[in-house]
């Protein structure tokens, strides 16, 4: 394999919070992206709209 490292028992509780911490940081980040992206996409569509030549050109 890549190089045998044992787990302490120990630190199994800091790896869970670390998961924790990375699962919060990611859904904040989905979140933000989809508040972010909705206005872009009602944008998108209604240039897309207005302007029907470019229309292949999302």
């Amino acid at each position: 394999g890549r190089g045998h490292t044992p787990i302490p028992v120990e630190g199994v509780p800091h790896i869970l919070d670390i998961w924790v911490i990375v699962l919060i940081i990611l859904a904040t980040i989905i979140i933000m992206t989809a508040l972010l992206l909705c206005p872009a996409t009602a944008v998108i569509i209604y240039r897309v709209r207005t302007h029907p030549t470019r229309n292949g050109i999302v």
